[in-house]
């Protein structure tokens, strides 16, 4: 079974049945992401790697970047009794941020002949019909479908993405702020007074910024917890959130 990790949800009760998951490459998977999680049926998603020919070793974020075998992908659950598997299609292609490479490519990983047979046919109506979803005219020829293949959840610090920089961006320019005075009169002066460790309270926001700082940068370069998630892991993972 899964280890237990946080996962982004939509804060609603996971339900057992009618409940399925997808996975699509689309682009840098941190926006996408989010923005999936807040369409109608979707109950959670998770970002991570796929797509690489059998018997690779489990990836990096350094070895897919610097590598042409990887997709970052977004896995998806979904409840098919809100939305189906094409409104799903749908919102893949219009929340998706693609790149001519292979770690951004649009693909849609099938599941199954069933799901393979779907999506090769939204696939050709979208594209003989001509209708355009998009405002920077993206085609759906873009869109490649291949069969799924093992998936590994990206590094922690990968999940998430945007809802924790909005926080850190907040506490930075918090402490920055901190660090110029701005503070010093608050409370009659009596904050400019404090002293935390020995610092004043000017000079320990700086440090705990600068600390923050470091902290960030030492999670890119030695987080190495990159999980392989099973068909159904997901939804495990979601009720355990």
């Amino acid at each position: 079974s899964p280890k237990s990790s946080r996962i982004a949800t939509n804060g609603g009760s996971i339900p057992l049945s009618a409940v399925r998951e997808a996975t699509f490459g689309m682009g840098c998977f941190w926006e996408p992401a989010e923005s999936l999680l807040k369409q109608p049926g979707v109950l959670a998603t998770t970002v991570g790697y796929t797509g690489a020919p059998p018997n690779k070793p489990p990836p990096t974020y350094d070895s897919v970047c610097f590598g042409n075998d990887w997709v970052e992908a977004v896995r998806v659950a979904y409840d098919d009794e809100l939305v189906s598997y094409n409104q799903l299609l749908d919102y893949f292609f219009q929340l998706q941020k693609p790149a001519y490479s292979r770690q951004y490519a649009s693909i849609i990983f099938v599941n199954d002949a069933t799901e393979a047979k779907d999506a090769k046919q939204w696939k050709k109506e979208s594209v003989s019909s001509g209708k355009q979803e998009r405002g920077d005219n993206l085609s759906y020829d873009v869109v490649d479908i291949e069969s799924a293949s093992p998936f590994f959840r990206a590094e922690e610090y990968h999940q998430r993405y945007w809802e924790k920089q909005r926080l850190r961006l907040l506490l930075g320019l918090t402490l920055i702020a901190g660090e110029s005075g701005a503070y010093n009169e608050f409370f009659d002066g009596a904050l400019g007074k404090v002293e935390i460790f020995g610092l004043s309270f000017e000079s320990a926001c700086g440090a705990f910024f600068f600390v923050s700082a470091a902290w960030l940068l030492l999670e890119r370069l030695i987080a190495r917890d990159v999980q392989e998630l099973k068909q159904g892991d997901l939804i495990t993972l979601a009720k355990q959130n």
